[in-house]
């Protein structure tokens, strides 16, 4: 239902037009002959709309009304801000009466020869949209309000910009830019920023990088009143994604002190990171599953790995040698990485607890591995083949290595081949002094060994199972010796099994260079380890030496 006040001091023609409106069921209309008696209405009540008289005379008979016809009643409204929409209706010519909205200009006309129910008709739908329209723009406006005050109350600062100037600013951003928001309206955006090529590359970034939403993010710096800046993050949604200058709502955040902790915090890593790769002690991180995360520089080295071969492998199979039966476990307890040893160890050393992940095998006053001593491995092993020697009671003491330096490596699988593949030579050299007969042994890497190598003589373990070539096993001691008798070399894998005997080495060796008294075996031995990754272990024919040769050069030499 439409309430309507009906100010005209012609009461016949509101007479005859008010049934007639009622009639409908959709207006209810009350009458004021007078600007004065309405303005009284309008102070206890709230009409949808006024409708009035435009020429309402000064004097009407009962009351003195100076200078308020219609136009001066509707111009009282505005002035002590009553939004009543108002209809006014004039007369045209002697017998036409024209009602016209002012907000729209929308009219409907009343002929006093023809019946009025046509033309009310049409008014009622005038009132209804008057009404209607009211209404929107209540609704609007409060919901502008509440937005307004949403966004002067949140800490983001906030502005609107239409052709590269601002035109709406909330009160957090001049808060934060230092000036109000009175002086920020009109102004062109590229005054925010230190010049206007940081300003085309803001709106460059806009419309390039998108956030989840769709909205257009960059970061960049914003100038304060007083000449200082602020790193801030800037997030728009663009009238028009292809060209950010048109305008948009942007939001404002700022990071300054979220910048200087990132920048405090890159600084504070590049120090650990600096003092963890320089550091001359073993560092590796690692997860419950043993996975390498990070390994230092000198870690690497002392590994004789590079770091990218390390990091996101597991320590087993790499720097921890992986399990053998009756031997190590790579894990003592399924989570931390560790080992224990199968030997018998000085019981303070057996006792440390698992989350040290020890090594406890032993190696002898030489390094070397055999029974239990006084000296013991250290937390990890240096390679495959390195023992980390350490001594009791030392603690503290930085790893030292033993007099024994094995050759570094990461082709080898499990040490008691290595053991048992080191012995081979040491009874070979015995046997070697008394016969005057020498032999080659090349350890690991065995793909790109037998590629560089062929064969001279049959291969005396070819088509045997895998048990029986196991260099481990005690009953192939005595078959070696007999075999290294014949000419060629025996390969044997990093797992410990004799891939092939009587092998003839076909790398070129002219680029080696060797001690004087070394002859033709110990130089196509050095040549071979130069391009691969094997181990070389040659047993001189003369004297019985044992040489041990890795990247071409010589390793060790051990005299018996």
């Amino acid at each position: 239902m439409i309430s309507a006040l009906f100010v005209d001091d012609n009461t016949g023609f509101a007479a005859q037009l008010r049934p007639i409106l009622e009639k409908t069921g959709e207006v209810r209309m009350e009458l004021a002959p007078s600007p004065k008696m309405a303005i009284e209405k309008l102070k206890g009540r709230v009409f949808d709309v006024v409708i009035c008289f435009e020429e309402i005379p000064a004097v009407n008979g009962i009351e003195f009304v100076p200078d308020m016809d219609g136009i001066g009643f509707l111009r009282y409204l505005r002035s002590i801000g009553n939004p009543t929409p108002v209809i006014l209706f004039h007369r045209r010519g002697q017998s036409r009466i024209a009602f016209e909205e002012v907000a729209t200009g929308a009219e409907v006309a009343f002929s006093g020869s023809s019946d009025m129910r046509g033309p009310a008709a049409d008014l009622v739908t005038l009132l209804k949209q008057t009404t209607l329209r009211r209404k929107t723009e209540r609704e609007v406006k409060l919901q502008n309000d509440q937005l307004t005050s949403i966004l002067s109350a949140t800490p983001l600062g906030i502005f609107q910009m239409r052709n590269a100037a601002i035109a709406w600013v909330n009160h957090p951003l001049a808060a934060l830019l230092g000036t109000s928001e009175s002086a920020l309206l009109g102004k062109p955006v590229k005054t925010l920023f230190k010049s206007e090529e940081e300003f085309g590359q803001v709106c460059r970034d806009l419309q390039i990088h998108r956030d989840p939403l769709g909205n257009g993010f960059a970061e960049s710096e914003i100038v304060t009143a007083g000449g200082g800046y602020v790193a801030c993050t800037l997030q728009a949604r663009l009238i028009d994604p292809l060209d950010a200058k048109k305008g948009g709502t942007v939001v404002v955040t700022d990071i300054s002190e979220r910048k200087k902790m990132r920048d405090a915090l890159k600084e504070s890593e590049a120090k650990y990171r600096d003092m963890m790769a320089n550091a001359q002690s073993i560092i590796i991180r690692m997860d419950l599953q043993g996975t390498i995360t990070y390994v230092n520089t000198f870690a690497a080295a002392f590994f004789d790995y590079s770091e990218s071969d390390l990091v996101g492998k597991n320590v087993t199979g790499t720097i921890v040698p992986g399990e053998e039966p009756g031997g190590p476990r790579p894990f003592d307890d399924g989570k931390r990485p560790g080992i224990q040893c199968g030997r018998l160890c000085d019981q303070r050393e057996r006792e440390r607890p698992p989350e040290r992940g020890h090594c406890l095998d032993c190696v002898d006053q030489q390094g070397d591995p055999g029974p239990a001593g006084p000296y013991h491995r250290g937390h990890l092993y240096r390679s495959r083949l390195s023992p980390t020697v350490s001594r009791p009671g030392r603690s503290g003491s930085a790893p030292t290595r033993g007099r024994t330096r094995w050759s570094r490596t990461r082709t080898y699988g499990k040490r008691s081949s290595i053991r048992s593949s080191t012995s081979q030579p040491r009874s070979r050299s015995r046997a070697a002094k008394e016969k005057q007969v020498g032999t080659t042994f090349l350890i690991g890497d065995t793909k790109n060994v037998l590629a560089k190598s062929r064969q001279i003589m049959l291969n005396a373990f070819e088509g045997h199972a895998p048990e029986m070539r196991m260099v481990t096993n005690p009953d192939l001691k005595e078959n070696i010796k007999e075999f290294a008798q014949l000419d060629g070399a025996f390969v044997i894998s990093g797992d410990g099994f004799i891939e092939a005997s009587g092998r003839y080495i076909t790398v070129d060796s002219s680029h080696v260079t060797l001690p004087k008294g070394m002859g033709t075996r110990h130089n196509s031995v050095a040549a071979m380890t130069s391009v691969t990754k094997a181990v070389g272990i040659v047993v001189s024919q003369s004297g019985g030496g044992i040489t041990i040769f890795k990247n071409g050069q010589i390793l060790k030499k051990i005299t018996l």
